[in-house]
């Protein structure tokens, strides 16, 4: 069992690149991914949701990464021949025709930059790529170890609420047994106070007595209940994502518990049911957390 929150973050560095990536995981009921990468690199975008998806089945997950230059990219200089062979051959002519004295020196077209051009070589992407691909597997697995450490605690408080609820089982069945007859004692006497006197057929009386008593039976609902609370308890040791079927699980477990306090006739036992109900609603509530 893993949790749905989580958050993981790497940085790797390698031959002047420095990558840094972070992953966030937040509760939502279906998959959706939120991507922040650099311009360009777009094309990524589907080997990146596949490895984000190896890791997380459901939730809502934000990949950040950063790409960062540690040294300047290589240089090269440009120089333009033909055009500082037309520069030097206008000034001597304009030289002449001005009747300038004076020797023509490099300095002279130093500061054209039409001449001279310092061009920056482009870094390999694909070592960038490469560089993201590792740290974000490492932020993915720094974020799912939370997540899984998460989910052991989910786990454990789940156990304690399903045994919990386990453990009311027996005193439930014993309040309505002692419900049950009660209730057929007091139809009992009640129709016999009624009919005082009078002739009274003992097996009528009888089914009359246990209909009256039927109506407030919970054995069913009791049965059911224990079915739903082991189903729970193997999903609780079942790998892969279970959020969903516990989710299913816990409406029913609340149906059941539901039914029992609507046909309950026993203080007691209502109070069980209420108790018994708490525990089903603080376990639907986290599980809104669980993959």
């Amino acid at each position: 069992m893993r949790s749905m929150t989580g958050f993981g973050r790497a940085v790797v560095e390698r031959r002047g690149n420095r990558v840094v990536a972070e992953a966030r995981a937040l509760n939502q009921r279906f998959f959706e991914l939120k991507l922040n990468v650099p311009r360009g690199w777009g094309e990524h975008e589907a080997e990146i949701r596949k490895l984000v998806q190896s890791v997380v089945a459901r939730g809502r997950v934000e990949v950040f990464v950063k790409h960062v230059t540690l040294k300047p990219p290589p240089a090269r200089l440009e120089v333009n021949d033909r055009l500082a062979n037309l520069y030097v051959s206008e000034l001597h002519r304009l030289g002449k025709r001005l009747h300038l004295n004076g020797t023509l020196r490099l300095e002279a077209i130093l500061n054209r930059p039409e001449i001279f051009h310092v061009v920056e070589e482009e870094h390999d992407s694909a070592e960038a790529i490469r560089l993201a691909m590792t740290a974000l597997s490492r932020a993915l697995r720094a974020m799912d170890a939370e997540r899984t450490r998460e989910g052991a605690s989910l786990k454990r408080d789940f156990g304690r609420r399903a045994k919990k609820i386990a453990d009311a089982i027996p005193k439930i069945e014993t309040l309505a047994a002692q419900t049950r007859a009660e209730v057929m004692a007091n139809f009992d006497r009640r129709v016999r106070e009624l009919l005082h006197n009078l002739p009274v057929d003992e097996k009528r009386l009888y089914e009359e007595a246990a209909l009256a008593a039927q109506h407030g039976d919970i054995s069913e609902e009791i049965t059911r209940l224990r079915t739903h609370l082991d189903g729970l308890r193997r999903l609780l040791v079942r790998e892969g994502p279970v959020g969903k079927s516990i989710e299913f699980l816990l409406q029913e477990i609340n149906r059941e518990v539901n039914t029992m306090g609507s046909k309950s006739q026993n203080a007691a036992l209502s109070q069980l049911t209420v108790e018994v109900k708490a525990e089903a609603e603080k376990m639907r509530e986290q599980v809104q957390n669980v993959e």
